[in-house]
């Protein structure tokens, strides 16, 4: 699969978070611009994934290690996060990952470069960003809360 198709795949991923202080939400990128919902938190969190780094494939079992791996190092940072799961709206790709606060932009690249992503996500108040972990252009899209 090539940089811009994968590119492409983060532009219509689903985001999942099951445990977000206790309540479920589901994040659907909208047209740049449009925004629906209220904003959960006080500043722009990451989304960072260790899973299917690149165009590599692990597998189930790779993929699950490097990604335990990649909560490790969080913990290890004493960084707040929890777990998500992003992917196709009909469930039939789904990636485990972390979304994290206290981040700025180039350190949640640089931690997303570090486990081969090609890109992480912003989440912030005006946009949903799939932020380049390269010199790829990122992309700014809207979002909603369902």
């Amino acid at each position: 699969m090539s940089r811009a198709a994968r590119t492409e795949d983060y532009t219509r991923a689903v985001l999942r978070v099951p445990d977000l202080d206790g309540r479920a939400l589901v994040l659907r990128p909208r047209p740049a611009g449009e925004v629906v919902g209220t904003f959960p938190f006080d500043a722009p969190v990451h989304v960072v994934t260790a899973h299917n780094p690149g165009a590599a494939r692990p597998g189930d079992a790779g993929n699950a290690d490097r990604q335990a791996r990649l909560e490790a190092d969080l913990d290890a940072r004493g960084l707040r996060w929890t777990r998500t799961v992003a992917g196709a709206e009909d469930g039939g790709h789904a990636e485990e990952g972390a979304l994290v606060v206290g981040l700025d932009d180039d350190e949640a690249r640089a931690l997303g470069a570090a486990w081969g992503q090609d890109a992480v996500f912003r989440w912030s108040r005006s946009a949903w960003t799939v932020l380049a972990c390269d010199d790829a252009p990122s992309v700014a899209m809207g979002w909603e809360i369902v």
